[in-house]
């Protein structure tokens, strides 16, 4: 489903403090499955994510996702193409904390062009449900723990229903329990949708 060829990456293109954080990377990644990213902080794992992802353009190589190539498109067609099929969580959940779990997720499926309210409550209160915190609904993101906040993040990729979920240190706030539960949930995820998940945790990376 997505492939990347030959893509070349630069920061600071062409001064002097020129950096090619990605060197010809090829790669052909399934439509389901957890592949990891690993390695140390500054080695363009993140980069890497970001140019999956369609947050960062390229300088040389082509992107092929689900028969486009992205590589050629405006970057109001990579807008149109990342809403509707890529879901992220991140390390920080980006959740906004004065909005319910509920108001989280639907103000992202509002972004997406979803109005109707019966297809609003039936893909948060489905997904809610499969991740425990169905009972959380009405409860303010500020008033969750960092565990029920990335559920929260996880569900909000989830329910619009993407091609593939990114995750970019998506435990890197959380501690070893909610760490497990977390990646339970990513793996649970993988059976069926295609998640990239980046890390510098080589015990996670394993599980």
């Amino acid at each position: 489903m997505l492939k990347l060829r030959n893509v070349h990456k630069y920061y600071n293109r062409k001064r002097q403090n020129e950096i090619h954080v990605l060197n010809d990377i090829t790669l052909s990644l399934p439509s389901s499955g957890l592949v990891v990213l690993l390695g140390p902080s500054g080695s363009g794992k993140t980069t890497l994510l970001n140019v999956i992802g369609g947050l960062d353009k390229i300088h040389h190589g082509s992107i092929l996702f689900d028969g486009h190539e992205l590589s050629k498109y405006r970057s109001n067609i990579w807008d149109q193409i990342r809403n509707r099929d890529v879901g992220y969580v991140f390390q920080n959940y980006n959740l906004l904390p004065h909005l319910t779990v509920y108001e989280n997720i639907s103000f992202t499926l509002n972004m997406i062009g979803i109005y109707d309210q019966d297809e609003i409550d039936r893909r948060i209160d489905y997904i809610l449900e499969r991740i425990g915190m169905i009972h959380y609904r009405k409860r303010r993101a500020s008033q969750l723990s960092g565990g029920q906040q990335q559920r929260v993040a996880i569900a909000r990729a989830l329910a619009k229903n993407p091609k593939i979920i990114i995750a970019d240190e998506p435990t890197g706030n959380l501690d070893s329990k909610n760490t497990q539960e977390i990646m339970e949930i990513i793996k649970a995820i993988s059976k069926f949708k295609l998640v990239v998940l980046v890390t510098h945790e080589e015990k996670l990376a394993k599980y």
